[in-house]
């Protein structure tokens, strides 16, 4: 009787004994997999709020507006922003904008990103080539209204103009932003010439009532032209 009664309190030590084992294992695996959460969770937060580089509009953009103006005029501002606060397709990178156009107006604080450009605009434009009172002016070239001689897209020209019997200095160190892509036997065409605002009346007169004679300007260095006139007796008398 007393060997049964034994092996009941020892079963029941026994089983008590795991219970408890079981119990603390239960508390040190809740434990591990709670260090673990944590850990991932901090690494998770952690990493949203990592410092990530994006651009952000300083001022208006305007629909249209070329990639290679808005790095050139500076329209936007480097900063970082919290990973979790950067918009999909975020540009970091100014040299992404190459190529592009804006798409849409982007304002003030509003981050760059690819879906705000398409494809275009590249720096031979015309649009991309004029600023603030820059005024892109198309003018007709023939036989009558000027000669194109060796001008190509790029050059800087000082124009001449004959008026009243003299051939004088019109404006000097003008950009040719494009020249004709086809031109018949007397070089006839659309020129198009980068000009200022204040300036674009007298152009236009010009090209329609004078006959302008473009002399090109050395790519470097190039010094002051002088403001003179010509005519039959000044070359008479340089003659002498």
């Amino acid at each position: 009787m007393s060997n049964t009664m034994s092996t009941r309190v020892s079963g029941r030590m026994s089983s008590r004994g795991w219970a408890i084992a079981l119990g603390i294992g239960a508390i040190v695996l809740a434990a591990v997999l709670l260090v673990v959460y944590l850990d991932r969770y901090r690494a998770r937060v952690g990493g949203a709020n990592t410092p990530t580089p994006v651009l952000v509009a300083k001022q208006v953009i305007k629909k249209g507006t070329p990639g290679s103006i808005i790095t050139g005029q500076v329209m936007y501002e480097a900063t970082q922003l919290a990973k979790k606060e950067v918009e999909v397709g975020a540009i970091d990178d100014p040299q992404l904008l190459t190529g592009r156009v804006a798409a849409t107006n982007i304002f003030p604080g509003q981050q760059l990103t690819t879906a705000d450009f398409v494809a275009g605009g590249t720096d031979s434009s015309v649009v991309s080539q004029i600023v603030g009172t820059q005024r892109a002016l198309s003018i007709a070239i023939d036989n009558v209204h000027g000669s194109l001689s060796q001008v190509q897209a790029g050059d800087f020209v000082d124009i001449y103009t004959a008026v009243t019997g003299e051939v004088c200095l019109f404006r000097p160190n003008v950009k040719v932003l494009t020249i004709p892509t086809t031109t018949g036997p007397s070089g006839t065409g659309n020129l198009v010439l980068q000009v200022d605002t204040k300036d674009a009346a007298d152009f236009a007169w010009a090209a329609d009532n004078t006959q302008f004679t473009f002399v090109l300007r050395p790519v470097a260095g190039a010094k002051p032209t002088a403001p003179r006139c010509s005519d039959l007796g000044s070359l008479t008398q340089a003659g002498r």
